[in-house]
Formats: C-alpha cells, sequence, structure tokens
C-alpha cells in the first residue's frame, strides 16, 4: 500500500513538473519573440476579397503570381499601407481571429501577399487585413463560413508570428526579361520575419554585395551601367526588416540563368 501511495505521488509530482516545465516553455517561447519583434494579439478590422473558398486577387501586388499549389496556399491576405509598407511587409505572416457567434476559437494563419489601398478599413491609414476568401472561411466554424461570410465587415484580433514554409527554402523567380544587362526577381517564401528591409548581390569573382533597387512588391533589380554584362553564379544577401536578421543565400542564381525561372536556394531565414 504504501509503495503504491508513493507511485501515485511520483507520478503526481512527475506530471506537475512536465506541465510547469510546458508552461516556461511557452512563456520563453513568446518571450523570445516579442524580444526579436513579433506582436501579442492587437484589435483590428478586416474584410475579405474575391472567391469564397479562392486567393483574393490572382498575382497581387507583392508579385508571387498564382499562389494555389504554391507553399503559400490560398491563406493569404492583402494589407493595408501600414502592414503593406510599400512592398517591404510583402511576406509576413499573421494570426487573425474573430469573437462572432460563428468563429472559431483558434486562430487562422495568412501571409501578406497583397495590398489593400482602399475600401471602408483599408483606406483609414489603420491596420487592416482584405482576407482572401479561404482565409476568411478559415475563421469560421465548420457549417458556418456562409454565416460569417454575409457579415462582411469585420471586427478582429491579429498578432505577427514567424513564418513557416516546411521543407521549403527562399527561392527566386527570376522575371521573364531579364538578361545579362538586366536581372530582375521576386524574392519567395521567406520564413522567419517573413519581410525584408533590403536585398544585395554579389557576382562571381567580386567580394562586395551592392545593393540592389526595389523595384515593386517583393521584386528586386539591378541595372548594367558600365556596357559589361554581370557574371554569375549570384550570391544574394537578404536583411529581414523586423528583426534586421541577415541570410546570404550562395550560388542562389545560376549564370547562365532562364528568364522566368525558380531557382531555390539552400538556405532559409532566422525567425
Amino acid at each position: 500500500m504504501g509503495v503504491m501511495v508513493a507511485l501515485r505521488r511520483c507520478s503526481v509530482f512527475s506530471l506537475s513538473v512536465a506541465l510547469a516545465s510546458a508552461v516556461l516553455v511557452a512563456v520563453n517561447a513568446d518571450s523570445f519573440l516579442e524580444a526579436n519583434g513579433y506582436t501579442d494579439w492587437i484589435a483590428g478590422h478586416a474584410t475579405w476579397y474575391g472567391d469564397p473558398y479562392g486567393e483574393g486577387s490572382n498575382g497581387g501586388a507583392c508579385g508571387y503570381t498564382e499562389l494555389a499549389g504554391t507553399p503559400y496556399g490560398l491563406s493569404v491576405a492583402a494589407g493595408s499601407a501600414i502592414i503593406f509598407q510599400n512592398g517591404q511587409g510583402c511576406g509576413q505572416c499573421y494570426d487573425v481571429k474573430c469573437s462572432y457567434p460563428s468563429c472559431k476559437q483558434e486562430p487562422t494563419r495568412v501571409v501578406i501577399t497583397d495590398s489593400c489601398p482602399g475600401g471602408t478599413y483599408c483606406s483609414t491609414g489603420e491596420p487592416a487585413f482584405d482576407l482572401s476568401g479561404m482565409a476568411m472561411s478559415n475563421m469560421a466554424l465548420p457549417g458556418r463560413d456562409q454565416e460569417l461570410r454575409n457579415l462582411g465587415l469585420y471586427d478582429i484580433q491579429y498578432k505577427r508570428v514567424p513564418c513557416y514554409y516546411p521543407n521549403q527554402n527562399i527561392a527566386f523567380k527570376v522575371d521573364p526579361g531579364s538578361t545579362p544587362y538586366w536581372l530582375s526577381f521576386t524574392v519567395k517564401y521567406q520564413g522567419g520575419p517573413g519581410d525584408i528591409q533590403n536585398v544585395e548581390i554579389r557576382q562571381a569573382g567580386s567580394s562586395e554585395f551592392q545593393p540592389l533597387q526595389h523595384n515593386w512588391g517583393a521584386n528586386y533589380m539591378m541595372i548594367c551601367y558600365s556596357g559589361q554584362p554581370f557574371r554569375g553564379p549570384y550570391d544574394v544577401k537578404i536583411t529581414a526588416k523586423l528583426n534586421g536578421h541577415v541570410l546570404i543565400a550562395e550560388h542562389a542564381i545560376p549564370e547562365y540563368f532562364q528568364p522566368g525561372g525558380l531557382y531555390e536556394s539552400n538556405v532559409q531565414l532566422a525567425y
């Protein structure tokens, strides 16, 4: 009997330690994220657009083009000016949730793939999201998405979170018109902070990185003014806007790149 009581006490003690450890890990994780620029829940507004179960727009102002079947998926959003940040906010990830009777308790993860320049909320200068139809549907309880959809305008809570793309590194989509004298590409699938402060490139045979011009959305370009063609393969350096984390993707774009080609690197941004 004494042995059984001791075992029960041991089990209860072990469970208490395990629960305390789990809480400590969660608190430490939250503290780590906040220390690196991620936010706690904030009150905001949202609308939705596009097909009821689609990706919003086909392409969007970030230049990611069609999203179906890609690591981005269909749960995406257009951000108001303060979120889109003239394209530097492209790729940011947020958790969003609502509190209407038709809303589920769990948050829905969205990626910023477009800009939201007008409308009821996006034109006011405040943080606002124009959700894809799929993202809006994902906020609803099973079978109640139409009920939520009919509201049209939403009070929500949102928070900035790290981006996760399992088994996917940062990739570079070379623009179709690119040549050895004019190189332009879109940065895709950046994890962690998701956003971009600046992009630099290092040509073959050089020890120096040179800054690229932010063209639009998540697109950056380099123009040849010397009359000499660029030399690849090209190393690409990315600095995250949120927390200044730096990534260098060596030989990210080959010397004889294919215009329109998508090239996945072997690195990914840290949280």
